[in-house]
């Protein structure tokens, strides 16, 4: 992601958290899967995870492995700690690294526990650059020979390096496979994206959003793909809930905004539980469905009555799906 773009998004979430529209969401992360739960006892900690003070060749930890918790994240990252917290941040560990022979060469190695596979690949995604080939370290990567960043498991994480000598620049790739291969669980990308049908789908546009899904309040969180339909390019959204109460609220909330908004809604049948079409201002046409503890919408249409597809073949993996999704694994 361009770095104007993390920044506009970051801008976004800094005044929704002044604003106090975060709070709810803050309070209730998405709880751990039973296969994150084992992870955390297969290791004793994120320490064990990094690197040891001399297990790569020309290279020495410098001081001992620092940590942050979310109170603390501030002191550490000032200015980004927020994205973090909304994502699910839970513990921050990390150490410096410095090359033996010339101390000005060194790399840092940050490991965020982020609670959940969804809240670490959300991060990820906020973070992911397009333009950078993928690295096949962990689930998914991205980088170069001063950046590398990855997610697995629960785990996102960032090596920064400060490398100018040629014969150091392959460091901050063992580093992170190091790292990659240490973190229990396999490199599969979490669950819940398996929602989102393959046909249409473009791939690697898959997101996990945190803070308000199309700039609402009533929308806190949630996954989003892109499509390609009939040439044009569409947006799917999945906004998850803890439970079909709270759904159900934010569906009607939905309603009630576009109709303050001076919008037509065009209630559909057979879609979901109930489903509602209309225009929304910078979302062209959108198509709405409530099916159990999740709101599937569908922006960028080109008119109210397309889109039925989609938002049926999305429904129905929903429907079939006996896992609940506010847990999103």
């Amino acid at each position: 992601m361009h770095i104007a773009c993390w920044h506009n998004r970051y801008l976004l979430f800094r005044m929704l958290v002044a604003l106090g529209l975060l709070s709810g969401f803050m309070v209730s992360q998405p709880q751990q899967s039973s296969a994150e739960a084992a992870g955390k006892g297969a290791v004793d900690s994120l320490e064990n995870m990094l690197p040891g003070m001399h297990e790569i060749s020309g290279w020495q930890r410098s001081g001992a492995a620092y940590v942050y918790a979310p109170e603390k994240l501030y002191t550490y990252i000032d200015g980004a700690a927020d994205q973090f917290i909304v994502y699910g941040f839970v513990r921050l560990q990390g150490a410096e690294y410095v090359n033996s022979t010339d101390h000005k060469e060194s790399i840092t190695v940050d490991m965020y526990d982020m609670g959940s596979a969804l809240g670490a690949f959300g991060m990820f995604t906020s973070k992911k650059d397009s333009a950078s080939p993928g690295l096949g370290i962990g689930a998914e990567s991205f980088g170069n020979d001063q950046l590398v960043v990855f997610y697995k498991g629960r785990f996102y994480v960032e090596i920064q390096a400060r490398i100018t000598a040629a014969v150091n620049s392959a460091a901050p790739k063992t580093m992170a496979r190091i790292v990659a291969g240490r973190i229990p669980g396999g490199n599969a990308r979490p669950e819940i994206l398996k929602l989102f049908p393959a046909a249409g789908r473009v791939p690697g546009s898959e997101n996990y959003l945190a803070g308000g899904l199309l700039g609402h309040a009533f929308l806190p969180r949630g996954i989003v793909s892109d499509y390609q339909v009939n040439g044009a390019l569409i947006k799917a959204h999945i906004v998850l809930f803890p439970g079909p109460a709270q759904a159900g609220a934010a569906f009607d909330e939905y309603k009630k905004y576009l109709a303050r908004s001076g919008e037509k809604i065009t209630l559909r049948e057979g879609f979901g539980e109930k489903s509602f079409a209309a225009h929304e201002q910078y979302q062209k046409n959108i198509f709405v469905a409530l099916v159990k503890d999740a709101i599937v919408c569908v922006t960028g249409l080109t008119g109210i009555q397309t889109g039925g597809q989609l938002v049926t073949e999305i429904c129905r993996g929903i429907q079939k799906s006996a896992a609940p999704h506010f847990p999103a694994e």
